[in-house]
């Protein structure tokens, strides 16, 4: 998916591990660009994808000798096009997100035969490869990887930080924003920012009203976040599912401490075992929960929240997407030493 109106920065992440690959080596780059939240779009988005996969790439004479398919499902079927009308030979790499796991199990027959066409899986958590009909040795787990400029980030103490919580991502029930909207009432005395766009847009307008503690931002750059990050004691992630959640990893990386719902993205990088990470089992325990945790996570003391600040940046370090890029380079190779 590439951005559309309500959502500019959708697929943001893609195509940031694409530039940095692209600064190793000769790519291609394909994503959908007819995007936008109309009706016929809705309608006809994947078939003018393929038409314009089949007259850019099947008609095409330049040749490849690796696809690379981001969310898996029903995007391989473009990869499948080029393998047998065009060339056999051409290795197959999948990154799985989320979705395109979860939204199709049961597996069906169609699902489970493109499976087997996949010669590099690439998981997003170890969570989500347990989740996946593959049993091929050929799979790793990585990250999708975050924005270089997080490397850059700089580590400002809670007392400089004027945001008690902040969010950022879409504005949907599968990110739990109707958990932060039942918080608000309890967190009056907290400085609150949430960025992002979606179907609870119109609504968080509405609450800037009622709540003058509550900021609400459209989506920003990299650049942009990066400040909002730094700014910011808390970061909060309560989705419902999660196969990363690559915003929990700018957070860290910015030495913003986490407070999340269990997912198999807050349980990859925080550990499920984490204080931090809460239970989803009963709606009302996580209330209870969440207040207490951020509650606590607040009232730390300096050197216990300079520690968590540190952990966290410890952990995202490892996923800045110029080392992912190196790691996916080293793939391609593996799979094609003839070209080396």
């Amino acid at each position: 998916m590439g951005p559309k109106p309500s959502a500019p920065f959708q697929g943001q992440f893609v195509k940031n591990q694409m530039l940095a690959l692209k600064k190793r080596q000769a790519l291609s780059y394909f994503y959908m660009s007819w995007h936008n939240d109309s009706l016929l779009n809705r309608l006809l988005k994947y078939p003018v994808l393929f038409l314009q996969f089949f007259w850019s790439y099947i008609l095409s004479f330049k040749s490849f000798d690796v696809i690379h398919v981001h969310f898996f499902y029903p995007t391989i079927w473009l990869a499948l096009m080029y393998k047998y009308l065009r060339k056999p030979s051409v290795k197959i790499v999948v990154t799985c997100h989320g979705s395109d796991i979860y939204h199709y199990q049961p597996f069906g027959a169609l699902y489970r035969w493109c499976c087997g066409a996949v010669d590099q899986w690439i998981f997003t958590s170890q969570k989500l490869q347990t989740k996946a009909y593959t049993s091929k040795p050929n799979a790793i787990v990585l990250s999708a990887g975050i924005a270089q400029i997080y490397a850059d980030a700089v580590q400002i103490s809670r007392a400089d930080k004027d945001i008690d919580l902040l969010y950022v991502g879409a504005l949907d029930k599968n990110k739990g924003m109707d958990r932060l909207i039942a918080l608000l009432p309890d967190l009056t005395d907290k400085q609150i920012c949430v960025i992002g766009a979606g179907p609870y847009q119109t609504q968080f307008e509405q609450l800037t009203q009622n709540y003058p503690n509550l900021q609400l931002e459209a989506g920003q750059s990299a650049e942009q976040l990066k400040t909002f990050y730094q700014r910011s004691k808390c970061f909060l992630s309560l989705s419902r599912n999660e196969s990363f959640g690559l915003v929990m990893t700018e957070a860290m990386a910015c030495y913003t401490p986490v407070i999340a719902t269990l997912t198999d993205g807050s349980a990859e990088q925080l550990g499920a075992d984490s204080f931090w990470v809460i239970d989803q089992t009963d709606e009302q325990v996580l209330q209870q929960q969440l207040r207490q945790k951020i509650q606590q996570l607040l009232s730390l003391s300096d050197s216990d929240y300079t520690a968590l600040q540190q952990q966290g940046r410890q952990y995202a370090k490892d996923c800045l997407v110029d080392d992912v890029a190196a790691k996916i380079q080293t793939l391609y190779q593996a799979l094609t030493p003839e070209q080396r």
